[in-house]
């Protein structure tokens, strides 16, 4: 068509991006097999690396004095721990598996090299654990820090 501003489909900068990481991501990376209820980290310990799940579904959780409440659940095609590694900070949750699942493990370091060589896709991770960060302020440290109210009054 004349006066056409491409010739071809429009591409998404971030799709790119993102086919880059799933890449380098699945580069001769660990594989890991989890049974149902296998726990995978439990909050507290080490930050050793992150996983990308290629297939199950993982329940994640933190634990406030007795109260166990449970965040949400990482599924097939989702990094979970990358606000670990690059926080260099211990697992501030846990992650069991709700059933058969596989996993590729990253280890720590090669991540942050990673990112550190590819700015685009290190922003766009940065950018990924605010909103991770914001969500998990909304739905799981206002509902552990609200007082226990009395039904009997």
């Amino acid at each position: 068509m004349a006066g056409s501003d491409h010739d071809g489909p429009v591409r998404d900068p971030q799709e790119s991006e993102r086919q880059r990481l799933l890449a380098f991501v699945r580069d001769s990376r660990e594989l890991l097999a989890l049974a149902p209820e296998s726990v995978l980290f439990r909050q507290g310990d080490p930050c050793t690396g992150c996983y990308y799940i290629e297939e199950g579904e993982l329940l994640l959780s933190i634990t406030s004095g007795e109260r166990q409440l449970n965040l949400g659940s990482a599924k097939a095609g989702h990094l979970v721990g990358v606000a670990f590694v690059v926080g260099n900070c211990e697992c501030r949750f846990s992650a069991q598996a709700l059933r058969d699942s596989k996993l590729t493990f990253i280890p720590a370091d090669e991540l942050k090299d990673y990112l550190r060589q590819r700015s685009d896709i290190c922003l766009a991770t940065v950018e990924q654990l605010g909103a991770d960060l914001l969500e998990l302020t909304e739905h799981a440290i206002r509902p552990l820090r609200l007082p226990h109210k009395n039904p009997k009054h």
